[in-house]
């Protein structure tokens, strides 16, 4: 025996979408996380944007690197090259002057000092701008092969002199104290600006700046100047400045020897080559996956503010940069330290790192602009930057095309003209609101409309919508709710189908004034049938094996762009 219909429709699966939560905890605490921005913003690299809803309400912006990808980098930039400029970050890049890499996405780096620059280790571009020379600050470095370190840095510096052999520098771009040797270099103003206790020689660079990762070679261009203090430092040059014993070294350097300065650069007490970009901050978030204790360490962390860290995953090919607005009632109070642990953690981190918060932290993204709010309400000018770079080019060719949308809920009825994000074939967003891309989308989804640039979604369920561009194409998982209740009978003028709602074990009909194709489809979207139909009545039957009771789906092609109804089997 074979009861009536039928249809066994598409039933909805439930992929992740901007308005599917999953929970976090954060030290103790339960938190709904959405997701409500994700897109590709540069070769290697997605930004994304989530809300978290529990005790307390959180935005979070972040940025996910692949680093395996060849073409992104990452570098840190010094404000106009030096450390008495505070720049904002978005302008960090411009100020720079590199014209040979798009630097398309950063955050604010180093707690600093207006008058003395960023306080902890800062390496740029393979150049050393400043060393911490004490201990209690932590650091951020990528060596010559995106390999990534943090956690507690050390810097020596040994010294080779022709006249007065070997000796020992200190710091760089530091305060020199008792028996200290500090280099300075032309990144720290017009003088070395110390006191007169001391000797101090004045150099040039023979092979370029003070170099990370390698030996710098200098001419001394000015003797040992002795109880004066504040020596002019030489355009693009140095002063090498001693006090105490140390200044019987200083005082065998003769003018026109050649000497040499050669760093070693430890993290965590283990020597590391070939750093050429480090970044300070304090306190290390995460270390080997374990939050640590520290809100004790500075007087801010155990209150709720707006936070920046970096970070990366347990095998270093993964790079997090992440800014949690707040000072913001009801949108976003900022978090404590422990708590952006939690948060770096759940993001895929190992190892994290705090950067400076509060009105500094700043999520930047060159195409979008500043991606968060920051708490000062406008841009804090800031000594350095970590950013995200990738080889200039002038190639604008769309090569890849993504939706902005990165998931999609709809109801049933309406319109939806999608935005589009280009990139050309390095990986690079060239284009933020891409036009002439069309779309395309089974009956099942909805129709497209005549400009191909909107759908009307008149169908139910999960499936993909697709956009072609050229010889590009991107596709959206699209997800759309019933609008309520079905009416009993559906009749238009071409197409009266009933009866609805239907008991199991009845016949439908279809009465139809042209001849039309008719497409059945199984739970999981697949078409088990399909059948011609007449003009006429025509009644509509499956094998029982077919049947269950739900909502079902009818596709008739051919009637008003491909008409799909809901059918209810009690």
């Amino acid at each position: 025996m074979k009861k009536g219909i039928f249809i066994s429709i598409l039933i909805v699966i439930f992929t992740m979408s901007a308005n599917a939560s999953t929970m976090w905890d954060l030290q103790g605490s339960k938190y709904a996380v959405d997701t409500i921005y994700h897109a590709v913003i540069g070769p290697g690299t997605t930004q994304t944007t989530i809300t978290l809803k529990g005790t307390v309400n959180l935005k979070v912006f972040y940025t996910t690197t692949d680093l395996k990808n060849p073409n992104v980098n990452l570098r840190v930039i010094m404000g106009k090259n030096n450390l008495l400029s505070t720049i904002t970050v978005p302008n960090m890049p411009d100020s720079h002057n590199d014209e040979t890499n798009i630097f398309f996405a950063g955050v604010n780096a180093d707690f600093f000092s207006y008058s003395t620059g960023p306080t902890g280790t800062t390496v740029s571009n393979g150049i050393m701008y400043k060393s911490y020379k004490g201990t209690g600050w932590y650091a951020f470095g990528v060596d010559k092969n995106k390999k990534l370190y943090s956690g507690s840095p050390y810097t020596t510096f040994k010294l080779l002199s022709p006249n007065a052999g070997q000796g020992s520098v200190k710091a760089v771009n530091n305060a020199r104290a008792s028996n200290e040797m500090i280099i300075y270099t032309s990144a720290r103003g017009a003088t070395s600006g110390t006191n007169s206790s001391g000797t101090e020689v004045g150099a040039q660079p023979v092979n370029g700046g003070l170099k990370s990762n390698g030996t710098t070679t200098m001419r001394l261009t000015e003797g040992a100047v002795s109880g004066k203090g504040s020596m002019t430092i030489p355009e693009g040059g140095f002063v090498l400045s001693g006090n105490g014993y140390t200044e019987n070294t200083i005082a065998k350097m003769r003018e026109g020897e050649e000497f040499s300065i050669t760093p070693t650069i430890y993290f965590n007490d283990i020597e590391v080559p070939d750093i050429v970009e480090m970044a300070g901050g304090c306190p290390m978030l995460l270390q080997k996956g374990a939050i640590l204790n520290t809100q004790g360490l500075l007087d801010h962390l155990s209150t709720r503010q707006p936070r920046t860290a970096v970070g990366y995953n347990v095998d270093g090919d993964k790079l997090i940069m992440l800014v949690v607005d707040g000072r913001q009632a009801g949108i976003s109070v900022g978090v404590t330290s422990k708590d952006l642990a939690a948060i770096m953690k759940n993001v895929g981190c190992s190892e994290a790192l705090n950067f400076d918060g509060g009105g500094s932290s700043t999520l930047y993204v060159k195409e979008l602009g500043v991606r968060n709010i920051p708490s000062d309400g406008s841009n804090r000018a800031v000594k350095n930057g970590l950013f995200l770079s990738t080889p200039k080019t002038s190639d604008t060719k769309i090569a890849t095309i993504r939706f902005v949308d990165w998931s999609k809920i709809a109801r049933q009825g309406s319109y939806y003209t999608p935005q589009f994000y280009g990139y050309n074939a390095q990986g690079v967003l060239v284009d933020t609101n891409l036009t002439g891309v069309q779309l395309s989308c089974s009956a099942l989804l909805g129709s497209v409309q005549p400009d191909g640039a909107k759908v009307l979604f008149d169908g139910w369920g999960t499936h993909t919508l697709t956009a072609t561009y050229g010889t590009c194409t991107a596709t959206l998982v699209v997800t759309v709710n019933a609008t309520g209740a079905v009416d009993n009978i559906i009749e238009d003028s071409i197409l009266k189908f009933y009866p609805n709602i239907i008991q199991e074990g009845e016949t439908a009909f279809a009465n139809i004034s042209i001849n039309t194709d008719l497409y059945i489809y199984n739970i999981a979207g697949q078409i088990i049938k399909t059948a011609k139909l007449r003009a006429g009545v025509s009644p509509i039957s499956l094998p029982v094996d077919d049947m269950s009771k739900g909502i079902y789906l009818l596709n008739f092609k051919s009637i008003k762009e491909n008409k799909t109804q809901k059918l209810i089997i009690k």
